[in-house]
């Protein structure tokens, strides 16, 4: 069977590659053949054997029938993310497996945006911060655009704060994606892709990285407020000098983020004198029901701590992390239609499952969108009415 030659069309072989944004060496590497091989069956010189077409349009993302079109269904639409990777080494680094998880991204926000036309729900603008409100208080601006009371914060336990965040800036327009397959060798932790209508927030889910998640969202929300989508790691967000207008606009996107969590008017800076670098990671995180990570991040944003003790904090959570990973004993399973409403975001999530309650989707298609068994899906169903 693997040395069954196919007839496929080679400019689609060709068209793919280029549209999911991969390199040769890249497309070579995820089919798991040479770039020789895969050259020349682009060439039509020698296709690809039945299994290795059937890998491509796995590590693709497309329909494997795509390859026997004789034209494209769509015109190209890839273009590449700009890259505020700041760690040395990182920067400019590219791996398959991120660039299928952006394409990935951008294809379920196409399939969001048809169904909600279908099922006449309303597709709200995505308003940029004016200019000249990044100077005042920015946190408490963006707070009362996303709804955010005082109150609702104090209520808050550490669990439910990330879920409370991301809820809110869904409600601003924005889907927000998770995903365990961003490749570690990548070094990104999130990505911002900007759209006028329904933009994209991805985030690295798993391990040291959920400790992280909450910043970096609010960190992706603030480039999306300012219009520019990027992909970035996880010493964008604790870069201190301003040396490019990369480094300058992570810096800005921090300041941000970190004005939104933690609103400098609303700390009495007087509280923290005497305390420890410890101490006031804990107290902030308290306060404001962020993680330590988080708050330790914020607390150099407003100059309670300088770089060095940030970068301290930072490496204590995270050995606390490897320790507590290393010594928990039983490993919790997360139920699979909690995973994917959490992978796909709640608007995506529930809008399919509306579009398949009303058929506007089919059983199969319904499955394959939410990655979910049909039992499941209509299991759902059930305890939805």
């Amino acid at each position: 069977m693997s040395t069954i030659r196919t007839s496929n069309n080679s400019k689609m072989l060709i068209w793919a590659r280029e549209e999911v944004g991969y390199t040769l060496e890249q497309a070579a590497e995820a089919i798991g053949v040479s770039v020789e091989t895969l050259q020349a069956a682009e060439s039509g010189e020698k296709p690809l054997t039945l299994n290795q077409l059937r890998k491509a349009a796995e590590k693709f993302d497309f329909p494997f029938g795509y390859f026997y079109l004789s034209k494209p269904p769509r015109e190209k639409t890839y273009t590449p993310m700009p890259d505020f990777r700041i760690e040395p080494g990182l920067a400019g680094a590219d791996h398959y497996r991120l660039n299928l998880e952006i394409k990935k991204c951008r294809d379920r926000r196409e399939v969001f945006i048809d169904l909600a036309i279908r099922l006449d729900v309303p597709i709200k603008l995505f308003q940029l911060l004016p200019v000249a409100e990044l100077e005042k208080n920015i946190g408490s601006i963006v707070r009362k655009r996303l709804g955010i009371l005082d109150a609702e914060i104090d209520a808050l336990t550490y669990d439910e704060a990330y879920a409370f965040w991301k809820e809110k800036i869904e409600n601003d327009g924005v889907l927000v994606y998770e995903s365990q397959y961003i490749p570690d060798a990548s070094g990104v932790i999130g990505a911002a892709i900007f759209y006028e209508s329904c933009p994209i927030i991805l985030l690295k889910r798993g391990g040291y990285f959920n400790e992280r998640r909450l910043f970096t969202l609010l960190h992706e929300y603030a480039h999306l407020l300012i219009g520019q989508s990027a992909i970035n790691d996880a010493r964008a967000q604790i870069i201190d000098a301003i040396n490019s207008p990369e480094t300058q606009l992570e810096v800005s996107c921090n300041r941000i983020a970190a004005e939104i969590l933690v609103p400098s008017e609303k700390i009495n800076f007087a509280d923290y004198q005497g305390m420890n670098l410890v101490e006031k990671m804990e107290a902030l995180s308290k306060i404001f029901k962020v993680t330590y990570s988080t708050a330790a991040v914020c607390l150099k944003r407003i100059n309670l701590i300088n770089q060095q003790e940030l970068a301290h904090l930072l490496e204590l959570r995270k050995n606390a992390n490897e320790r507590t990973h290393t010594t928990q004993k039983v490993e919790v399973k997360i139920p699979r239609e909690i995973l994917m409403r959490i992978d796909l975001g709640r608007p995506m999530f529930n809008t399919v499952l509306e579009a398949y309650s009303t058929g506007l989707l089919n059983v199969f298609d319904a499955s394959n969108i939410l990655n979910l068994r049909v039992k499941k899906i209509d299991r759902l169903l059930s305890n939805m009415r």
